[in-house]
């Protein structure tokens, strides 16, 4: 059996030598060859990045299964507090939902893994069991790693420290073997039971992001008049608009501003978004791009802290101007768990926007210049030759 694959996740599923490689030859031997057609994998990226990548991806009508694996970086970011995991959830059933109204017949199998020291190993894990229940929900597989691993081993084995490589990933290549194996005694037998398309099932959450809207920097480019900065490694290329000084007006009707993703270079200063008369500054810097492990690392920034209490309501309308942050000025500071405070601003900042994704009516997304700046021009072309892969933790 021969099943088209498009493959969404963190950095455990980037990782080589890692769980995937031994996967794929795992199932292959088994009688089961999953042809990778897309492996959109990002390192530190959660749901609502892979709900993004999807939303760019032409192969979903044509594929036969979706690999899902963000529930490791999901539970380090949104953890357990309830109005946070409802947002997650919409992200999540979004994916499932706008994946099989893509193709009613895909086959969707989601890898749960727990980080180092995880709260699966003495508690009910809030991720864990979410998607669990929207899998069950939706008849599609859910391999919980987390949980096999429990049973199978026990808490002394996988609580120890040597079973990870860090407090986000499998140690090599003894952890990561165990773990593809596991993986496929769940999946060999779901696949290989035959497959009909069903009606889609209600929605659990009326609000789900399954028609969410993405914009890639190419398609930012061509609204906003600018050519695209282009970054590139051996992985992968992006195409990101470089917002540089000037600042992007953003409004839309009965919706939000879900996520940006964008490229973490050197020059990247924090974000600041400037909403009603608040401004909130968000730090981008990655560690790894700090510290010159890495020459760009491709990053998602989530929104959720700008909406604080009304973050799971509808608003008739949104205005927001963001753009890059400056020394002084009254702000909420905003440091997401795998970026670092910015102890200097660059005086020739660069702000590659590559995405947006957002829900609503889009009413206005425009570029309000900063005096002096030009309105066009040719992008730089930046070629980096770095690996990109997550910083840690939460990758």
């Amino acid at each position: 059996m021969k099943l088209k694959t498009v493959i969404i996740g963190g950095s455990n599923t980037v990782m080589l030598p890692g769980y995937l490689p031994s996967l794929l030859s795992t199932m292959g031997r088994r009688g089961i060859e999953l042809d990778v057609v897309a492996d959109l994998a990002v390192g530190g990226t959660t749901s609502a990045f892979g709900l993004y990548q999807l939303k760019l991806c032409d192969q979903l009508a044509d594929c036969d299964l979706l690999l899902i694996e963000y529930a490791l970086n999901d539970a380090f970011v949104y953890g357990d507090e309830r109005r946070s995991f409802r947002h997650w959830a919409r992200f999540y059933e979004g994916i499932i939902r706008y994946a099989l109204e893509q193709n009613p017949n895909l086959r969707i199998a989601t890898l749960v893994f727990g980080a180092r020291n995880g709260s699966f190993l003495s508690a009910v894990p809030s991720i864990d069991a979410g998607i669990n229940y929207i899998s069950q929900w939706y008849g599609t597989i859910c391999v919980d790693v987390s949980r096999h691993l429990m049973q199978r081993l026990g808490r002394d084995v996988v609580g120890h420290p040597s079973f990870y490589s860090d407090q986000g990933h499998y140690a090599r290549p003894v952890a990561t073997t165990i773990v593809a194996n596991l993986i496929a005694d769940e999946l060999e037998p779901a696949l290989n039971r035959p497959h009909r398309a069903a009606a889609l099932q209600p929605a659990i959450d009326p609000e789900h992001f399954a028609g969410a809207r993405a914009l890639d920097g190419v398609q930012l480019g061509k609204r906003l008049g600018r050519l695209p900065v282009e970054y590139s490694n051996r992985r992968f290329s992006v195409s990101a608009l470089d917002l540089g000084r000037d600042r992007l007006r953003f409004e839309v009707d009965k919706g939000q501003l879900l996520a940006m993703a964008y490229v973490c270079e050197p020059k990247i200063p924090p974000l600041d978004v400037r909403m009603g008369e608040e401004t909130h500054r968000a730090a981008l810097l990655k560690g790894g791009v700090r510290d010159g492990t890495y020459k760009f690392l491709v990053s998602m920034l989530s929104f959720e802290f700008l909406y604080g209490v009304t973050l799971l309501q509808i608003q008739p309308s949104l205005a927001l101007t963001l753009g890059g942050g400056a020394e002084g000025g009254e702000h909420k500071l905003h440091v997401p768990k795998d970026s670092i405070k910015h102890e200097a601003f660059p005086t020739d900042p660069a702000l590659p926007i590559s995405g947006i994704l957002f829900t609503g009516n889009l009413k206005v997304c425009g570029i309000e210049k900063k005096a002096g700046s030009e309105a066009n021009g040719s992008a730089a072309v930046a070629k980096p030759a770095a690996k990109v892969e997550a910083p840690a933790p939460g990758a």
